[in-house]
Formats: C-alpha cells, structure tokens, sequence
C-alpha cells in the first residue's frame, strides 16, 4: 500500500515541476506574443505647472490617445492591462508659442520588466502640440448671503473676511473674457455660531449666469470664508467703590445716565457674562458732589450695538453730612529700613474731614493723625510722599481729598 501511495506522489511531483519548467521557459526564453490597446491616454508633463509659469498653455482636444501594439513573453503580455500603460510627452522644454512635434515615452509599473516590452506598433510616430499665448485675469470674489441667524443673534456683514477675495482665472482670451466674477453662496439659516470654513465656488458673467469651469485654470479650488454670526446680549452697567469712614457708601446717592447697553459678539465670550465694571470710585477722593464722565470697556472682540461710548456718574453726598479743615502737626513715618531717619520738611498740613455734623464738630487736630509710609523710599533723598490721615475715636468720621508730607531721609 504504502509503495503505490509513494509512487502516485512521486509522479504528481513530476508533473508539477515540469509544469513550472515549461512555464519557465516559455516567459524566458519561449514564445513570444503581441496585443493592441487601444486609446491609450497620453499625458502631458509641464502642462498644468511648467507651461503656466512661462505665461504659455497648451491647447489641445479634450481626448488624446494612442493605440499601441505591444510584444514580448506570453505570459507578460497577457497579464497586462491598458491601465498599467502610461503614455507620456514632455513638455518642459517648450519655451514659446508655436506646434511643436514631440515625441513620447511608454512607461510600465515597477513591478513590470519593461525591457523585456517591445513596441511594434503606434497609432502616430509623434504627437503634435500646439502651445499658445496663456491669457489670465483677475475677478473679484463676491458673497451671496442667503437665511436669516437664529433670534437673538446678528450676522455682523463689516466683519466678513474672505480668503482670496480675488481669483486668477486663465485660459485663452475667449475662453477667460467672459467671466467677471465669482460667487459663494453661504447659507445663515437658524445660524448660532460664527461660520467658518472652505466653500465652493461659481464663475459668473456679466449678466450673472454661471460659466462652466471646465478647462480653465483656477488659482484655488476653495474660498475661506469667515462669516462672524454674533450673541446679543444686554449687559448691565456698574461701579465699584472704595469707602471709608466719612465717605460711606450708604452715605451717597448715586445713579449713571444709563444702566444697560447692548452688545454682540462670540457666544461662548459672552454666555458667562453680565456686568461691564466701569471703574473703581474712592469716595473719599471726593470733596463733595460730583458728576464725572467713565468709558465704556467692551468685553474683548464684542461689539458696541448701542453706540455710546461713555456713562456719566453723579454722585451726591447726604446731606447730614459735614466737613470741617484742621491743621494737623501730628506727622510720623513707618517702614522706614534699619539706620534709616525722618526729618519732616512738613510741619503742618491742612485736613479735611468729612462725617455726621455731631460727630464732626467734636474732632479736634489732637484726634488725627498723619502717617506717611517710606517703605519704597530705599535711598537718601528729600520726598513729597502721599500720606494717610487717622481720624481716631470716631468710626463715622475720615479725611478727604489728597494729603501729602515732604520729608528728608537720611542714613
């Protein structure tokens, strides 16, 4: 048994490899065979880039062929497809108008021995091309806006950006003439956000009919568009205030000639946001009633929809409120360095103190004291350095306005 399954085996094995040995020597060295393909595409090198950049185009039909009789091992030649035949005419070498005959080259696949390829026949020995003058313009590119954002948003038109805003459209003259604009259609329907992106575009002619791209040259595929769609939003108006004793803020009666203002701008800039601060007010500044004008500061990248750009602030003091000017000789220093002395210039200043009239008329000079703080002051030198004036013994009652001491210091 085991004799006849060895001998079946040794002869499958015979046939396998003189098989393979014939198949060998029929691609190597056996028979030879040919095949036409036909309409082979022929390709241009330089068409697209070179040409161009000398201002040149080539013109030619919108189908080149070639049919092509190709021979060589059996094997090889039926195993190949039109696909794999690339025809190609170089045309870098071409540097003026005129027709030119230009020979080709028939390229194969890497994997594919091409030398092994013989070429027995061509539908032309040549290809002939005819390069002209290229003719190009500039069209501007225009916007066509289409839909309305979601309530409570605005599209904001004067901050539109469009990248190109001009193309460069090139063929021959007749071909190029007749477009003189190109337009992008952006649609804001139920828009909540800013719009930004790449969008297609059409070529237009005078009378706003589309022109069919085909064959013309194009300096981009794609316009960027940025289409800013805004939040409006009403933020509140507000000052801050720094008081003290004197100077209360439920001391005063204040109101701004406006209290809201409407703004747009990015969503997620302003969800967050409700008050615009309009400035930090030392109500001890202050030596009686005022009316001042504050700038309006908009959140980064908002819009101003209202329109005015400042608010102005009056403030008035109650009227059970008094004043009353004392000189005051009590002068002393702190933060002075080690080895460090204050002589004061100053032997008197003038204050002025601010609460309820009672309180007020009780305070005498010996109840306040004038305190002048050197701790930036490293060096020798002579100074008029802001001080802070102490009213001690009455909560309701504080100086107002500025206070400065000149003084010398000395190591």
């Amino acid at each position: 048994m085991n004799e006849k399954v060895n001998k079946v085996l040794y002869i499958a094995l015979s046939l396998l490899l003189a098989v393979l040995f014939w198949l060998f020597v029929d691609n190597e060295q056996g028979s030879r065979t040919s095949e036409t393909f036909y309409r082979v595409p022929i390709e241009f090198v330089g068409a697209e880039d070179v040409l161009p950049s000398r201002g040149l185009m080539l013109v030619q039909d919108e189908d080149v062929t070639i049919d092509l009789e190709l021979s060589g091992p059996r094997l090889l030649i039926t195993s190949l497809k039109k696909e794999d035949i690339r025809v190609q005419v170089n045309l870098t070498g071409i540097t003026a108008v005129g027709t030119y005959p230009c020979s080709f080259d028939v390229l194969f696949p890497d994997e594919v021995d091409s030398s092994k390829i013989s070429r027995e026949w061509a539908s032309r020995s040549t290809v002939t091309v005819e390069v002209t003058e290229l003719y190009t313009k500039t069209v501007p590119v225009e916007i066509a806006i289409s839909g309305e954002a979601s309530e409570g948003y605005i599209y904001m038109a004067e901050r539109l950006t469009i990248d190109p805003a001009s193309l460069t459209v090139s063929r021959q003259e007749e071909d190029v003439s007749k477009v003189t604009s190109a337009r992008v259609s952006v649609d804001l329907t139920g828009a909540t956000s800013s719009i930004s992106r790449e969008f297609d575009y059409q070529l237009l002619d005078a009378d706003g009919q589309e022109v069919d791209k085909e064959g013309l040259i194009v300096s981009d595929n794609q316009i960027q568009i940025d289409a800013p769609v805004y939040l409006i939003k009403t933020l509140n108006l507000t000052v801050k205030f720094k008081d003290s004793p004197g100077s209360r803020l439920e001391d005063v009666d204040w109101k701004l000639s406006t209290n809201t203002i409407e703004v747009a701008g990015e969503a997620a800039s302003l969800e967050n946001k409700e008050d615009i601060v309009l400035g930090e007010i030392n109500l001890a500044a202050l030596l009686s009633d005022t009316e001042m004008e504050l700038d309006v500061t908009l959140p980064a990248g908002t819009v101003n929809l209202s329109g005015f750009t400042t608010v102005t602030l009056s403030i008035d003091f109650n009227d059970d409120l008094t004043t009353k000017a004392l000189s005051v000789s009590n002068i002393s220093a702190v933060g002075l360095s080690e080895g460090q002395s204050f002589d004061r210039l100053t032997s008197s200043v003038d204050v002025v103190i601010r609460g309820p009239a009672e309180e007020v008329e009780a305070v005498t000079a010996e109840d306040i004291r004038v305190v002048v703080d050197l701790t930036e002051y490293t060096s020798d030198g002579t100074y008029y350095v802001p001080a802070i004036v102490f009213v001690d013994g009455y909560e309701n009652v504080g100086a107002i306005g500025p206070c400065s001491v000149a003084c010398k210091i000395k190591s």
